[in-house]
This record gives C-alpha cells, structure tokens and sequence, in this order.
C-alpha cells in the first residue's frame, strides 16, 4: 500500500510536465517520476556543482520523459539532463540512469559490470529498470511486479557511494543486502 501511495504521489508531481508525452505508459511515467522524486529521498556529499545532474545512458521510454525536469530544481540547483555517450563521462552525475532498452545492459554481459566498475568510485546515484540491476551491483532498480512499479535497493552499494538514503525510501522498497558475485 505505501509503495502505490509512493508512486502515485511522484507521479502526481511530474503529472503536468509529463501529460505531453500521453502516449507512455503509466508504467513509465512512474519510473520517470520517481527518478526526479529520489532527489528528495536520497542526500547526495557535498559538492560544488553549479547544476543538479540527471544523466542518461541509452535510450528508452523512461528517458525520452525527462525532458520536463530541466524545468525543475533539486537539492537547490536547477536540473540538467546530460545524454551520455560512454559510461566514462558520469563523473559529474548525481543521478545514473541506466536505460533499459534492447537488453543493453543484460545482467550478463560485461557492459553492465563495465559501468558499474566506473561509476563505483562516484557518489552517482545509478538507477535502471533493467532486470536484476541492485543485485548485480546498480543501487536501485525498477522491477514490475504484478502490474506494479517496485524498487530493489541495494544498500551495500548505496553504502559504498557515501549516499545516505531516507528511511522513507527503503519503507517502499526491497531490500538487497549486496550485489550477487
């Protein structure tokens, strides 16, 4: 019950900035919404970053909704998407999304452990909703189930980053002691 109240309450924030996209899902509006909302669940170190840095990995439906948000502040600071070519350009990046489009980041395949080995040594928050991402290492996962958009954190890699999450946060979520080897 608290993770639909959770979901629906992101999803009411982002609502308006994302009616323009009407053809996605609400699946993936969810997901965008909480995107945006785990900048009020998660405390980021301090740093001197003029800008608030949601980055994109790949392409899928839940990035092509994020356009809105560079109308948005976080933790202050006005929010920029950054479009990310290689994993190697996520220093700045507060926020890691993964997408999870065509498998490309197949729990399987070395590309995954590749971007997680780099952004391990960052206080980037790395999300994606591919499958069996917190238990291969990511920090918190998208999983569907039964119809619903649930999170998988995994605290050992949130630990790891210097991230502190908010109790609220792992209230609505599974918890991943750490990643699967």
């Amino acid at each position: 019950m608290r993770l639909s109240r959770l979901g629906i309450m992101a999803l009411l924030l982002l609502l308006p900035g994302l009616s323009m996209a009407g053809q996605a899902s609400v699946e993936q509006k969810i997901k965008a919404a909480y995107l945006y909302n785990f900048t009020k669940f998660i405390a980021w170190p301090g740093d001197d970053s003029e800008t608030f840095n949601l980055c994109l990995l790949g392409e899928d439906a839940v990035a092509r909704l994020l356009a809105p948000l560079e109308k948005k502040t976080a933790m202050g600071l006005p929010i920029h998407l950054q479009h990310l070519q290689r994993p190697e350009q996520a220093g700045s990046c507060h926020i890691l999304y993964l997408a999870a489009a065509d498998g490309a980041w197949n729990t399987d395949n070395l590309a995954l452990q590749g971007v997680l080995t780099i952004s391990s040594g960052s206080s980037a928050l790395t999300v994606s909703g591919e499958e069996g991402f917190a238990r291969q290492g990511g920090m918190i996962g998208f999983v569907v189930r039964k119809g619903k958009v649930r999170l998988q954190i995994n605290l050992q890699a949130l630990k790891n980053s210097g991230l502190k999450v908010s109790a609220k946060l792992l209230e609505v979520a599974e918890i991943i002691d750490g990643a699967e080897q």
